[in-house]
């Protein structure tokens, strides 16, 4: 899945804002193909490796194994790289990131219309659940998956959006349990709602999303203790989920809001999170890199030492 922010090279001279757009520019498609070629390669995943990390989450649209006009399928890249994760001794997530009709209205969501979430449409959950299965059934045997993430982050505005999101998940979960192996895992967004969403997935593993540098309380903190408090609860509000099922932090990074924000600081927030007990059975930064270096490039901030003896 491709942000503009986190790659601007490939959407520069355009005015597209996201994939969508982008790919129905002259050459957009091109400049697709040409970075999915480039921009990871055996060098980074040989990288990872020795950095100790041992999971990968990949992001991937609903046009992952078969073009859906205007996108074209990453197959060839994800055959790929679940065979680079195999010879590296790396495990991969699969994390559909965005589906039929836009679960939620980032601009990774899958449709150009990111004010407009389609998603609970009945044929765009229909839609969903047959692409998770064919996604379980191109790669449930690879020895490389670790799991498959039913949605990321959708959007839920209302109680019955979420029961509607419950009882899909529900169905569709037993569909893809009834392929896969036992040991792979199914993973559920808890849709920036954890205490409802814990205890509600079965099975499941609970993917919650850690940051604190999106929301009003934290950009209007001017201080490092408002995070390092917030830190310290949530730890205990995970450790208490973690008991109800599986827990995942699939998304984390060091940033921090604009106010707070600066080399040393996010450095600091870097260590903290590190140094409190997550609760988790796996931990995911976001993201790998980034054109520019910060605290969104795992990259960077390894290289600097934020993650110095952490990741043994």
């Amino acid at each position: 899945m491709l942000e503009r922010w986190m790659t601007p090279s490939v959407f520069a001279g355009t005015d597209a804002t996201n994939e969508y757009e982008l790919s129905q520019t002259v050459d957009g498609q091109a400049r697709i193909q040409q970075h999915r070629q480039t921009f990871i390669q055996e060098a980074d995943i040989k990288w990872l490796a020795q950095a100790g990390i041992r999971l990968l989450r990949l992001p991937i649209g609903y046009w992952a194994l078969d073009d859906q006009p205007p996108y074209l399928s990453a197959k060839p890249q994800i055959d790929w790289l679940m065979d680079m994760a195999r010879q590296y001794d790396l495990q991969v997530l699969l994390d559909l990131h965005a589906a039929p009709g836009a679960q939620n209205t980032s601009d990774h969501s899958g449709s150009g219309n990111t004010g407009n979430v389609q998603w609970y449409r009945r044929t765009n959950q229909q839609k969903t659940t047959q692409i998770l299965l064919d996604i379980t059934n191109e790669y449930g045997e690879h020895p490389a998956l670790w799991g498959v993430e039913l949605l990321n982050e959708p959007l839920v505005n209302t109680r019955r959006e979420r029961w509607q999101l419950w009882w899909w998940t529900r169905q569709t979960s037993r569909t893809l349990r009834s392929k896969l192996p036992p040991h792979v895992r199914i993973v559920t967004s808890d849709c920036y709602q954890p205490a409802w969403w814990s205890g509600r997935v079965g099975s499941n593993t609970l993917d919650i999303h850690h940051y604190q540098c999106f929301s009003d309380t934290d950009n209007q903190a001017t201080s490092l203790t408002h995070h390092r408090q917030m830190l310290d609860q949530r730890s205990g509000e995970y450790r208490n989920y973690s008991r109800q099922q599986p827990l995942i932090i699939g998304e984390w990074s060091a940033a921090l809001p604009p106010g707070v924000a600066s080399d040393s600081t996010e450095y600091y927030h870097c260590q903290s999170q590190l140094a409190v007990p997550a609760n988790v059975d796996a931990w995911l930064y976001w993201s790998y890199k980034t054109e520019s270096p910060g605290a969104w490039n795992f990259r960077d901030c390894y290289s600097k030492g934020w993650f110095d003896n952490m990741l043994s």
